[in-house]
């Protein structure tokens, strides 16, 4: 019997055997699997380099502020980033460069000898960056005969180091503080250097002036970057009526590197430069720029870098006071006068006061609002810890919608600035009401923001989006007293005592005598106890 297919019949076979065949060929290849076959693989991850590092070291960088001139200078500098990798010895390994700087008639002259060393090097994942910075013979002149501080034949140095084996993923950082001999402020005056992140303060007398202000010792190490720099920072003054006639403020020595981090500045931003500052004794008649720059409520503004700078912020002063008044925000008790108004475009961090009304420009000309500091409170467990800062600001938003608005005000948009470079803050809770977390348009706000801060921090920036960042002067933190008493010490109180009643004298019960005067002390001592007992013989006696 023969079996008849129909044509659909025939497709259907045919698609099974090739099918089959298929499977067939699959098993013999490897190509496909079963899902309880084992599947082995592998992958292969790696990190591409990091495009930012860098290792410097600077030696005599000054700022001075003169009567008539203001400048700054460099000894030596040796810089080498990731995009410039290799190796530098300024002048060379034994040799020293010396460089001066001297207003008009020889006031104010700045001298001082350098050497630097920086390298960066990569080698595949390897990144090694190291710098060391030393100087000598660091001399200040008011005028052209006699100097006011001297390191005579002490010399200073620091030194830090960064590495990674990954690209930058983890950085191995250390720092050296700096370290040197005794430098001499007049003729017998010696001060010695202090230990990382402490102070000396320097107040003397020398050849006619009066030489106030500190020498700080920065030691920073981070995830990304160290940082050693010794700064001086000091008033020359007139001797008898205490006014000021130079300001100068000299990094020794600073020596850092980064890794994964750009390259900062170099220089000592205005605030920053001023922070702990000397206050005035309390026989001075007026007070002193040191004490007006580290004042929390009202400080003075920090001195320009250069004449330019100068007279740029006297122009732009009586600007502002004529906008004072259109401010919505209430300043703080004690306020004086606004600070300088921004320039638009502005691209370099600006000196705000504390309680002063300024201005929020964007680097593009944008204005942004205004804004008002009202008060900063820093607080640390213990001397040397991590302090919080706690700021009270007053902000008016502008009319602009849509993006590049000052829409909100958080704490990572400030930071602490150790030796002009900038630190990670960390988030910290304030006492008081905050700022909303969203800023209309036209609006006025008051509230507090707080973030953590190192405790050598003399300054901080608050950097809004979009501009370059508002610099302003940190109290010194404020650190609970701790009671060496839980309770208060016991009180010796007199037995209670009786006056005898007249009303019902006993028998027995001497009369009191009128004319013998009241005691005032209830309480016996031995010198009492010994003249009563004697006064109470007698009367026997009698």
């Amino acid at each position: 019997m023969s079996m008849h297919l129909t044509k659909r019949s025939k497709i259907l076979v045919a698609i099974v055997g090739v099918v089959a065949i298929l499977g067939v060929i699959a098993q013999a290849t490897g190509v496909l699997a079963a899902w309880n076959d084992k599947v082995w693989g592998n992958s292969s991850f790696t990190r591409a380099a990091n495009l930012e590092g860098y290792a410097r070291s600077t030696t005599a960088h000054a700022y001075t502020d003169r009567a008539i001139t203001s400048g700054e200078f460099t000894a030596t500098n040796a810089t080498h980033t990731h995009v410039n990798p290799g190796s530098s010895l300024v002048p060379s390994a034994t040799g020293w460069t010396h460089a001066s700087s001297t207003g008009i008639l020889l006031l104010g002259t700045v001298a001082a000898d350098g050497r630097s060393s920086a390298t960066y090097t990569m080698n595949g994942s390897v990144v090694t960056a190291t710098s060391a910075s030393n100087a000598k013979n660091i001399e200040l002149f008011p005028t052209g005969f006699a100097s006011v501080l001297n390191t005579d034949n002490s010399q200073y140095s620091a030194s830090v180091s960064c590495s990674s084996n990954n690209w930058g993923g983890t950085v191995s950082t250390n720092a050296v503080a700096p370290a040197g001999g005794n430098f001499r402020v007049g003729l017998t005056n010696s001060y010695a250097v202090p230990s990382a992140n402490q102070t000396t303060t320097i107040d003397s007398l020398a050849v006619g002036f009066r030489v106030q202000g500190t020498l700080k010792s920065v030691v920073t190490t981070t995830a990304k970057h160290a940082l050693s720099t010794l700064i001086l920072d000091v008033d020359i003054k007139t001797a008898i009526t205490l006014t000021t006639v130079w300001t100068v403020t000299v990094q020794f020595v600073r020596a850092e590197c980064g890794i994964g981090e750009p390259l900062p500045s170099a220089g000592v931003q205005s605030a920053a430069a001023r922070m702990a500052r000397l206050a005035p004794s309390s026989s001075s008649t007026e007070t002193s720029e040191s004490a007006a720059s580290s004042s929390v409520e009202s400080s003075e503004p920090a001195s320009p870098d250069s004449e330019s700078a100068s007279s740029g912020s006297e122009s732009s002063s009586a600007a502002d006071s004529e906008s004072k008044g259109s401010s919505s925000a209430t300043p703080s008790t004690g306020e004086s006068a606004d600070a300088p108004v921004l320039k638009e475009g502005t691209t370099t961090p600006t000196v705000v006061e504390i309680g002063s009304r300024f201005p929020v420009i964007a680097t593009d000309g944008a204005d942004l609002g205004t804004a008002t500091l009202q008060k900063i409170e820093s607080t640390a467990p213990s001397d040397g810890a991590q302090a919080t800062i706690a700021v009270e600001m007053t902000v008016t938003t502008s009319d602009a919608k849509g993006d590049g608005r000052l829409s909100s005000i958080a704490w990572d948009d400030f930071a602490p600035l150790v030796g002009g470079v900038q630190q990670a803050a960390g988030q910290a809770t304030a006492e008081g009401p905050p700022l909303p977390a969203h800023l209309e348009p036209g609006g006025t706000y008051t509230g507090w923001v707080a973030f953590t801060a190192p405790s050598a921090a003399g300054s901080a920036i608050w950097t809004p989006s979009g501009t370059s960042g508002f610099t302003f002067v940190l109290p010194e933190p404020t650190v609970p007293v701790t009671s060496t008493t839980s309770q208060p010490a016991p009180v010796a109180e007199a037995p209670e005592t009786s006056a005898p009643e007249t009303s019902e004298l006993t028998a027995d019960a001497p009369e009191a005598d009128a004319s013998e005067p009241e005691d005032s002390d209830p309480v016996p001592t031995a010198e009492k106890a010994g003249s009563r007992s004697g006064s109470e013989d007698s009367a026997d006696a009698e």
